[in-house]
């Protein structure tokens, strides 16, 4: 009798055991695939713009001191891209304290010359969504570097960390033009020991040459 009262109970059991199993196997079908390494991750990225060959652009830029002499200033300027060779922006009316900045190397942000200056790490995959950890490759101050890429739009934003307590994070909205991906606003947050700045860029009038339109 007492086998008897137990008998659903076991049954009951058995059909719990069934069903964790079946979730289980169910769950482990459906795990995601494992982390694309650095090297993939920037292959795919360069992909994306592999047949832009060069483009010019205009730029307006605003740029505001959080600190102590809280100057706010506004910077005209153009900039050219060449693949393999050049990537700068050129100011046109940079303030007098400032002379020696009229002319700024862009060639850290195009993720193509990334395995020049850095060493990569895959540091975290949402989705998507990559987050690659860079070390520069000489010695520097430079603590690391953090690029959030989306597969589609490109780099979304970069944060340098330095040894000393200073950092800068720049992030980047892209925007479609001609079938590409290019900058379409930028937004950078600069904390040093001795000061805090802020700058907003705004990107326009792009010209594009591909190697499909040389083709033409």
């Amino acid at each position: 009798m007492e086998a008897g009262l137990r008998s659903p109970n076991h049954r009951g059991m058995q059909r719990a055991i069934l069903v964790c199993l079946g979730a289980l196997l169910f769950l482990c079908a459906q795990a995601p695939e494992p982390p694309l390494d650095a090297s993939t991750v920037i292959a795919t990225l360069a992909q994306r713009n592999a047949a832009v060959k060069h483009f010019t652009f205009d730029v307006d830029a605003h740029i505001a001191l959080l600190t102590f002499p809280w100057i706010r200033f506004e910077l005209k300027g153009h900039g050219v891209y060449t693949r393999g060779s050049e990537y700068m922006v050129h100011f046109d009316n940079v303030p007098w304290f400032g002379k020696a900045y009229d002319t700024m190397d862009m060639s850290a942000l195009d993720p193509a010359n990334w395995r020049n200056l850095y060493t990569m790490d895959v540091g975290d995959q949402e989705g998507d969504t990559t987050v690659l950890v860079m070390h520069d490759v000489k010695r520097s101050r430079l603590r690391d570097a953090r690029a959030t890429i989306d597969p589609t739009k490109g780099l979304q934003e970069i944060l340098w960390t330095y040894d000393y307590g200073g950092h800068v994070k720049l992030k980047i909205d892209q925007g479609p033009v001609e079938g590409h991906y290019f900058p379409d606003t930028e937004e950078a947050e600069i904390v040093m020991p001795a000061y805090r700045a802020m700058a907003w860029a705004k990107f326009s009038n792009y010209q594009v040459v591909t190697d499909e339109s040389n083709a033409q």
